[in-house]
């Protein structure tokens, strides 16, 4: 072999000795772009985040349509509970209270006078003064079918004393007249009893007078008249 063919030789191994190197050298430098190529997990995460985020709203608003509807049902009950306790207050503060004061309160005229009267009458047949000290003006004044006056004192004293004693009275055709604060109220009775021991029996027609005074009904007049009973025709 020639020196000519020895160097080109040797020229021609050194050059593929040096594309091999190249070679080895690039093929890494290509695997590992790859990876920088590849999105996929982060494409991948995004859906999950949204489906995530979409299941804290719907848990959220869920939560908020319960609190709501927690707070209706404790404001219905706590309503309901103040109106009960009104209704108890109002009727504890009714007790003791006579009847004819109650129904006066809630304006009713006429009602509150008719159980005024229906009072008095209760407590003439049990001999109580109490009614009468309570609902006869001090100015009261009455006049008996005999004719005879008495005021509030003297008959309050003829009923603790009991020369007036009423065993039974029933009391028909009640009318009541209110013109503002005064008022007319007319009946019949038929009533048993006596005063100082004189037969009182019979039917008698009644006009009591009213007045209204600081929204209390006061008796401040009454009068009697006894029904003549017609003999039979002979």
């Amino acid at each position: 072999m020639t020196a000519l063919t020895r160097t080109t030789s040797c020229i021609t191994v050194l050059c593929l000795g040096a594309s091999l190197a190249v070679a080895q050298d690039t093929t890494p430098q290509t695997q590992t772009n790859t990876p920088q190529t590849q999105v996929t997990p982060q494409t991948q995460a995004a859906p999950q985040d949204a489906k995530q985020a979409e299941r804290d709203r719907k848990q959220k608003e869920k939560q908020d349509k319960q609190a709501a509807k927690d707070a209706e049902r404790k404001a219905k009950a706590d309503a309901k509970a103040a109106k009960a306790m009104s209704e108890a207050g109002g009727k504890k503060s009714e007790q003791g209270q006579p009847a004819g004061e109650k129904v006066a309160a809630g304006g009713n005229a006429e009602q509150a006078l008719l159980q005024i009267e229906q009072e008095l009458l209760d407590a003439l047949l049990k001999g109580d003064t109490s009614a009468g000290e309570r609902h006869l003006a001090d100015t009261f004044v009455f006049t008996g079918p005999d004719g005879a006056v008495q005021d509030k004192a003297r008959l309050i004293a003829d009923m603790k004393s009991g020369d007036l004693k009423i065993e039974s009275s029933t009391n028909e055709d009640m009318k009541v007249q209110v013109h503002g604060d005064a008022a007319v109220v007319t009946y019949r009775s038929t009533d048993k009893g006596s005063y100082k021991g004189n037969d009182l029996s019979g039917q008698y027609r009644w006009t009591d007078m009213f007045v209204k005074r600081n929204g209390r009904w006061q008796l401040v007049a009454g009068q009697g008249t006894r029904i003549m009973q017609q003999q039979p025709t002979q």
